[in-house]
């Protein structure tokens, strides 16, 4: 939306300023009018007067004492700092030297107003009542709202629940009617004509939808309990973090966090939500802290058991969830990803689980509370019809992304167990557990691996002889080889204990390296090495193998590569490591095996 066509300012008569205090207001707005209109614009010179009015309406005003000019320039930059005044990218664009210069306001004094303005006002980056049509345009935060319990864009949200929004200053304005005609009908609430409300109703029929409020749904309030009482209190919490995610400070990580969830594709409005759960609970921001933690470093006023509760909800849990039952206000189901079972509750009240039946599920995201969990985001529903593709969904999940099966500890202890017995069979297949082939013989040595493999389990398995041959066939998973492996002129192949099957490329010229430092002198040696140490796809274990068949030559090689000739392995290799591939270290390494039930398993499709 831009600003073409803005309204002039609204006349102070529509403003409900108290009698008292309009000589106070006049002086005020005639400083900030002719500002507003020389060195910005009519939409500010309009905010201004808003928040001018706001004040004067506080008891005992604030604007009673205090420099008229201060006032007004304090005004007029708390407004340009949620609004992104000094933003080159922004129209119009002053900094504030220039705005304290058009006022006669030193910086400093100007400054301090604005933030005693925004603390009074409770004006934030986002607050709709104070918010330029272009920034609201521009930030989908703005209009993220909660109907039974799901958050939704109320953009999409039918009309009645917009106008609902929108008089609960959720929204900036409604978004069936639009700015103009929004502004128009709250402006004829003055003159006597229907107001916002009730002239949309009768445009718009209500669609039955309720928003989120801090009363209990008049069902559950029916039947109170101590669980209805700690739901109503999350739902609060959850929106005043949601409401600080919106700020300023973090829009460009909001942004950076959207495109990389979105893969630069448009988003429905389900993964849209997700994202932005995501991005609150779980994603790092600079310094490594995530949003719900910034937030609990700044409400220090939060009991001890908020913010231990607000900490939690960085545990999220992601699967795939079969109902089970019901069981009072929850419902019981099992997470068929780490096979777990968690009692699931709505902040919006069991009305929000209604439609989940016992066989049906969900695909879901949850966090803990003290009674069990509770639904955070969006969720997707399946009839108990759709058991096979809910099947594969999941097990395409758990080998996708191996930590949500390591949630179950049970889980942890197979991976390793199933570790130690591939690299046992790996060894008793190649006779050690690294060896170095051609690039081109990769496919058929692992092919002719996982094919014996396969055999053995199914035989310990007592699979019957006469099927043993087509089982085999069915159940080898195809291993697919990457194009930089079977072009390379050699390749490793190894079984670790700790990190499972690894493929390295040119793995021939840094173990001639090691074994003859000398070589750090020839280029094609050198950019081996250096290209191992650099990549974020290999990991430190080919350095201490290597390093560890003979660490004096080990420091000669780094002495050479790195120009630095009192290298020591032994005294520096372990730092040189933490430098260059820092993933390596502090994580609690998981089994680079994944253990999946025999009903996943079965759903996945067999390739590698």
């Amino acid at each position: 939306m831009s600003n073409e066509g803005w309204v002039a300012v609204i006349a102070l008569g529509g403003l409900k300023i108290p009698k008292g205090l309009r000589p106070v207001v006049d002086e005020i707005v005639g400083i900030t009018d002719p500002v507003c209109l020389s060195v910005l614009d009519e939409e500010y010179a309009d905010l201004a007067r808003r928040a001018v009015a706001k004040l004067a309406r506080k008891r005992p005003s604030p604007l009673q004492a205090g420099r008229r000019a201060t006032w007004a320039a304090g005004v007029v930059y708390a407004l340009g700092q949620v609004n992104f005044l000094s933003d080159p990218a922004s129209e119009p664009c002053v900094t504030a030297d220039q705005l304290s210069a058009a006022f006669g306001v030193a910086k400093s004094t100007m400054s301090s107003k604005a933030r005693q303005v925004r603390d009074l006002l409770r004006i934030s980056h986002f607050s709709p009542e104070f918010q330029r049509a272009d920034v609201t345009a521009q930030n989908p935060l703005v209009w993220i709202i909660e109907v039974n319990g799901v958050a939704m864009d109320a953009r999409h949200a039918p009309p009645d629940i917009q106008v609902e929004a929108f008089q609960r200053g959720l929204i900036p304005y409604i978004p069936a009617l639009g700015p103009d005609q929004t502004a128009a009908r709250a402006g004829s609430q003055v003159t006597g004509t229907p107001p916002v409300a009730s002239a949309a109703a009768e445009t718009f029929p209500p669609a039955g939808g309720q928003l989120a409020s801090s009363r209990p749904d008049a069902e559950a309030a029916a039947a109170p309990s101590e669980g209805a009482d700690l739901l109503e209190h999350c739902s609060d919490l959850k929106r005043q973090l949601v409401e600080f995610a919106r700020s300023r400070r973090f829009s460009r990580q909001f942004d950076q966090a959207l495109r990389a969830g979105s893969g630069g594709k448009a988003v429905d409005e389900s993964e849209f939500i997700n994202i932005i759960d995501h991005f609150i609970l779980q994603r790092p921001l600079p310094g490594d802290r995530t949003v719900v933690e910034t937030f609990v470093r700044a409400h220090p006023e939060l009991a001890e058991a908020d913010r231990q509760m607000l900490l939690g909800w960085r545990d999220v849990v992601e699967g795939v969830f079969e109902i089970r039952e019901w069981d009072g206000e929850a419902i019981i189901a099992v997470n068929l990803i780490d096979e777990l079972t968690y009692r699931v509750y709505s902040n919006a009240g069991p009305v929000a689980l209604a439609s989940m039946e016992p066989g049906c599920f969900m695909i879901a995201r949850m966090v803990p509370i003290s009674v069990g969990w509770m639904l955070s985001g969006t969720q997707q529903t399946f009839g108990a019809s759709q058991r096979a593709v809910v099947l594969q969904v999941a097990a395409e999940l758990a080998a996708g992304y191996p930590r949500l099966v390591f949630r179950n500890p049970e889980k942890v202890t197979q991976g390793w167990e199933l570790t130690r017995k591939q690299r046992a069979m790996f060894i008793e297949f190649f006779g050690s557990d690294l060896i170095v082939v051609p690039g081109p013989e990769v496919a058929s040595r692992m092919n002719g691996f996982l094919a014996w493999y396969t055999r053995r389990v199914l035989e310990e398995a007592d699979s019957e002889e006469s099927s043993l041959d087509a089982d085999v066939a069915a159940r080898t998973p195809a291993f697919n080889v990457p194009g930089e492996l079977a072009s390379a002129p050699t390749v490793a192949l190894s079984c670790d204990e700790t990190e499972g099957l690894m493929f390295l490329a040119n793995f021939a010229l840094v173990r001639e390296a090691f074994e003859n430092p000398g070589l750090a002198a020839d280029s094609e040696h050198r950019q081996a090495v250096l290209g191992y140490l650099k990549a974020d796809s290999i990991s430190a274990f080919p350095f201490r193998r290597l390093a560890r068949a003979d660490t004096a030559r080990a420091s000669q090689l780094f002495q050479h590569l790195l120009n630095k000739p009192g290298f020591s392995w032994e005294r520096d290799g372990e730092a040189l490591l933490r430098k260059h591939k820092p993933w390596c270290f502090g994580a609690k390494p998981q089994p680079p095996v994944t253990p999946l039930s025999s009903e996943l398993a079965k759903a996945l499709p067999f390739s590698v």
